[in-house]
């Protein structure tokens, strides 16, 4: 069973930062299909979903289909990687399946259909595929084979970008004093950081308020 991708997570919306690397890696297999696959691994906020959402996106562009699977939100049974024949699978946050061998067979099965047909097999997990353990000895030494690439969390600048992104995407602005601000004094933390745009989203939306510092100060009591 696959679930809706998110429409905004394209390349174009990904903030490169230092993962030029990875991101022309990821485009490649995305179009071309020339690798049997890819680990891609960082810890929460790094960009993993987006990246493989965003791979699916460009290969269904390229007229190649793709799913994107989030292990955490599907059925930990080996019936949810019961899919169509596609050209790239995208196994979000594999690691929540690592360990249990009924679930690991389920995972080589499907990396031997993927690699069988001709099609890739895309991984995202909180660590390198050295770094975790394996019930499968089978599947441990194919995913360690894998192109592996570690994605580079956002420096102060890049979470600069990314907020002034998301707030242009839903009508805001953020100027230079209330970032200065904010950031100064908030957790760096990109997916709190995205949250509490959330708040001040609706904060300045039912108070008919810009986003400034006195907001910050009554939303976030920072």
């Amino acid at each position: 069973m696959a679930l809706k991708r998110e429409a905004e997570l394209r390349f174009e919306t990904f903030d490169v930062g230092a993962n030029g690397e990875v991101v022309a890696s990821l485009k490649g297999l995305a179009q071309r299909g020339s690798a049997p696959g890819l680990w891609l691994w960082g810890e929460t906020g790094s960009g993993r979903s987006h990246l493989l959402q965003a791979s699916c996106e460009l290969a269904d562009s390229a007229g190649r289909s793709a799913l994107y699977l989030p292990l955490t939100l599907l059925p930990a049974a080996p019936v949810a990687l019961e899919v169509p024949r596609t050209h790239l699978v995208a196994l979000d946050d594999v690691e929540c399946w690592l360990g249990s061998r009924e679930l690991e067979v389920a995972l080589m099965a499907l990396y031997e259909r993927q690699l069988a047909a001709g099609g890739q097999f895309l991984v995202a997990a909180s660590g390198g595929a050295r770094r975790l353990d394996f019930a499968l000895a089978d599947l441990a030494s194919r995913c360690r084979a894998l192109p592996s690439f570690a994605l580079l969390p956002p420096d102060d600048e890049g979470l600069r970008r990314i907020l002034r992104s998301s707030a242009g995407r839903q009508g805001l602005e953020l100027d230079e004093a209330v970032l200065d601000f904010w950031l100064h004094r908030a957790d760096r933390s990109l997916p709190l950081l995205l949250g509490e745009l959330e708040r001040l989203d609706e904060a300045a939306l039912a108070d008919q308020r810009r986003i400034t510092i006195p907001l910050i100060k009554d939303v976030l009591g920072l």
